[in-house]
Order: structure tokens, then C-alpha cells, then sequence
């Protein structure tokens, strides 16, 4: 560094202490403040990653370790771990509506049934988030209005298009619970056939009859998942109330 900088403060402090003084500091060697730096995580970010982590068993601790930051930095966006859980099955369950075509009033309601198990059937925590409450309202409200102005234009009045979305939705909701009750069964590698033949050895080859007899079609698990028919049924069942066909 060169020749030490002192001084004898004598004069100052009436004795002979020995303060050092540091040489300036070179400007070139002093970092300077990164402005404009983004931020490292945002709330949809926060949201992306918990979904692809899983909401059902979701730890915060893990969830902060996997984006690289403290577990302080995810309650500055969200107050607590069910409020992250809400948001996010509310992100999952968001829709948009299928496209007005100007097709008739049942293909139109049928791809309104299409998208709404797409939603619900790719994910049972969608079912399970539903049940709870953790979404609902404020998630579907836009889908809702778009079916409820699409059937108003092609002539429903205003209860009989909530009644016939309300039907749809129902039939979604159960084939989207039953697909994700198949989903758990292979996790566990099996299937509705074979726990069938389990629980069947706890019974007498001569009780259970009926079902014993329909195995094969209780086992499908195709069917349970496939809304067509249900859905065409429902189509049809409005169409006879409305007069279009006898």
C-alpha cells in the first residue's frame, strides 16, 4: 500500500494514541448498485410451482428450497399455505370458453361440456379443491356467463340455460371424481378389476350374484369416464322440452 499513513494525535487528544488512517478508496473497485434488477420470483411463478409440485401434499419449506429462496420471501405474496393452495387450484381450475361459431345450440353446449371436464378430469385436486370451497365463484364466473349468453342468443331463456349448464356440470364434476379415483388406483398399481377380485374372496362364490355377473362391466374403467353419452342424453332431454324434436 506504500508507506503507512499515521499521525501522532498528540495535539488532538493530548497524548500519544496512534490513529491510522486508511488511503481512499479507489472508485473502480467499488460495486456498484444494480437498478432495475427483477425480481427472482413472482406470484404466478409462485403459483406455476406449486401446482407442478402437487397441492395435495404441498410443504412450503420444500416448495421455497425448490425456487431457490427463503421461506420468508412465499408470505410476501401469499399469507399463509392454504391461501397458497386456494389460489393456485383457483389458477388450475380457470377456463376459457370454447369458441362461438355460431353452430347449433347442443354442439356448442357439448364443447362447453368438453372444456369443462378437460379442466376438472386432468386433476382430482380440482374435484377435491371444489368440495372444499378452495375454489368456486370467482373462478367460473366468466365460463358461466359466456354458456348463459351463448344459449340466450339461440333462444333459452335465463333458467332454462342455468338449468341445462347445471346438468352438464354435474355430469363433469362425477366423471372427473371417478377418473380420479382410477388415477389413485394405478398410483398403487392396480385397478378397478382387480380390487373387484379381492374383495371379492371375502364373500361365497354364491353370494353377490348380480354383481358377480356384471364383473366385467363393473371393472371398465373407459366408460365412468367418458361424458358423451350422458351428455347426449341431457342434449336430447332439452331438445324434447323445447319442442325440436317429439
Amino acid at each position: 500500500m506504500g508507506r503507512d499513513l499515521r499521525l501522532i494525535a498528540t495535539a488532538a487528544w493530548g497524548t500519544d494514541d496512534v490513529v491510522t488512517i486508511m488511503p481512499p478508496l479507489n472508485p473502480a473497485t467499488i460495486p456498484s448498485r444494480v437498478v432495475g434488477r427483477p425480481r427472482r420470483l413472482t406470484l404466478d411463478g409462485l403459483l406455476d410451482a406449486a401446482i407442478e409440485g402437487g397441492l395435495a401434499d404441498l410443504n412450503m419449506k420444500e416448495l421455497a428450497g425448490r425456487l431457490g429462496v427463503g421461506i420468508a420471501t412465499l408470505y410476501r405474496y401469499v399469507e399463509n399455505r392454504d391461501t397458497l393452495v386456494r389460489l393456485a387450484t383457483g389458477r388450475q381450475a380457470g377456463r376459457r370458453a370454447p369458441p362461438d361459431a355460431g353452430q347449433d345450440w347442443a354442439d356448442l353446449a357439448r364443447a362447453f361440456a368438453d372444456t369443462l371436464f378437460a379442466s376438472l378430469g386432468g386433476n382430482a385436486q380440482l374435484v377435491i379443491g371444489f368440495i372444499e370451497a378452495q375454489w368456486g365463484i370467482a373462478v367460473e364466473m366468466e365460463f358461466v356467463d359466456a354458456f348463459l349468453g351463448a344459449m340466450t342468443v339461440r333462444g333459452f331463456d335465463d333458467e332454462e340455460a342455468m338449468y341445462l349448464y347445471r346438468q352438464i356440470g354435474q355430469v363433469c364434476i362425477g366423471a372427473a371424481a371417478v377418473k380420479g379415483h382410477f388415477s389413485a388406483l394405478a398410483s398403487r398399481d392396480t385397478d378397478q378389476g382387480q380390487e373387484l377380485d379381492r374383495a371379492l374372496l371375502a364373500w361365497e362364490s354364491d353370494e353377490l350374484p348380480n354383481l358377480r355377473a356384471a364383473a366385467q362391466a363393473y371393472s371398465d374403467q373407459v366408460a365412468p369416464c367418458d361424458i358423451g353419452p350422458a351428455i347426449d342424453a341431457i342434449l336430447r332431454d332439452t331438445a324434447r322440452r323445447r319442442g325440436e324434436i317429439g
